[in-house]
């Protein structure tokens, strides 16, 4: 089974995300505005997850706000599919405190299925003005198990990102 297929696997058994979606500002910037976090060592679970993943960087963003926290790639690794990045060589960042969501790039179909889940919401400026229409919005983890939600999209993303995954 090739990568693409193990998480399409994966997001197919994602449960639908419970509760109200969060309101969010209208347009850009995109930010989560409620359902923050209880406690902060959710998010620092998926930051040291995010930071241990292979040849992940961590770099100033150029395009969240202060405090927030990019997953970039190294120079060597050639950028070969611009959709999967936000900008240069930055395929996430997570948002600084309290908040804790993401914007970071899934592939379709993942990101459909993520969608689907309301896991995810789509970046008001996806495939507008040269952004990656693969530039999505995640909810910021409210629990344990959201927090292994927020790894899957990351995986994803990351693997998108180094081109592991056959697209078509």
């Amino acid at each position: 089974m090739n990568l693409l297929q193990s998480f399409i696997d994966r997001f197919s058994a994602l449960p639908e995300r419970t509760g109200e979606t969060p309101r969010m500002t209208v347009g850009n910037p995109q930010e989560q505005l409620e359902q923050f976090p209880q406690s902060w060592s959710l998010v620092e679970q998926v930051l040291a997850f995010a930071f241990s993943l292979d040849r992940v960087i961590e770099a100033p963003t150029r395009i969240a706000p202060p405090g927030s926290r990019a997953l970039t790639l190294g120079q060597d690794d050639a950028v070969k599919n611009r959709d999967a990045f936000l900008i240069d060589n930055e395929f996430a960042h997570i948002h600084n405190p309290p908040i804790g969501s993401m914007h970071l790039t899934v592939p379709s179909p993942l990101r459909e299925l993520a969608m689907a889940r309301h896991w995810v919401l789509p970046h008001p400026l996806a495939g507008k003005h040269g952004f990656t229409p693969d530039n999505v919005f995640a909810f910021a983890p409210r629990n344990e198990s959201e927090v292994e939600i927020a790894k899957l999209l990351l995986s994803a993303s990351h693997a998108y990102a180094l081109g592991r995954m056959r697209m078509g």
